[in-house]
C-alpha cells in the first residue's frame, strides 16, 4: 500500500496527537512520554508551523502513519533559522524509507517556501545512531553536543545538535 505525504492541517491534530503516544510510548522514540503528548502540545507546534514554517503528515489508507514539523523562533535574528524539528513514524512504518522521504520533502519545501532560510536545527540523543545516520546522509552536520541533557533509561546521554545548511547559490 503506498504511504502519501501531504502538508498537515489543523484538522489533523486528533490523529497527530494519538501517532505521537504511539512513538513515545517506544523507548526513545520521542523525548515526550505519552501522558506528556498534550491536545495544547500538538496544537502548539502545529499552529506555529503552519504559520511560520512546514509540516507534513505521511498516509496509508487514510491512516496518519507519520508526521514532521519544523518552524521560525519567532526572532529577527533568527530569521534565517528553522528549529523545533520533530519527526514521528509509527512503529509498523519504520525501516521503509519513509523517514528519508519526509525529510526530503519538508527540505524541498523549506526552500521554496522560505528562501531566506538558510539553516534547520534538530536534536537527536546520542543513542539514536539510526537516525543521526540517516541525517547525516541528508546533508545535516552534527555540531557539538549537550552533554547529560537526555535522562534515559540507560542513565544520562547527549542531546546532538544538528544542522542542515542551504546550498549556496551559484554565480
Amino acid at each position: 500500500m503506498p504511504i502519501t505525504i501531504r502538508p498537515s492541517t489543523l484538522q489533523d491534530a486528533p490523529a497527530i496527537r494519538r501517532l505521537y503516544q504511539r512513538v513515545s510510548a517506544e523507548s526513545g522514540g520521542l523525548a515526550r512520554q505519552p501522558e506528556e503528548v498534550t491536545e495544547e502540545y500538538v496544537q502548539h507546534f502545529l499552529t506555529r508551523s503552519l504559520a511560520k514554517g512546514v509540516a507534513l503528515v505521511a498516509e496509508r489508507t487514510g491512516e496518519l502513519v507519520a508526521e514532521i514539523h519544523v518552524y521560525s523562533p519567532g526572532l529577527q535574528i533568527f530569521a534565517h533559522v528553522l528549529g523545533d524539528l520533530t519527526v514521528a513514524i509509527a512503529p509498523a512504518a519504520q525501516g521503509q524509507g519513509l523517514g528519508r522521504r519526509l525529510f526530503e520533502e519538508l527540505l524541498t519545501r523549506v526552500q521554496a517556501r522560505f528562501p531566506q532560510v538558510s539553516r534547520v536545527e534538530l536534536l537527536v540523543r546520542e543513542s539514536n545512531a539510526r537516525a543521526i545516520a540517516l541525517y547525516e546522509k541528508l546533508g545535516f552536520r552534527q555540531e557539538g553536543r549537550f552533554e547529560g541533557r537526555v535522562a534515559g533509561a540507560q542513565g544520562l546521554e547527549a542531546d546532538v545538535p544538528m544542522a542542515w545548511h542551504a546550498p549556496m547559490p551559484a554565480d
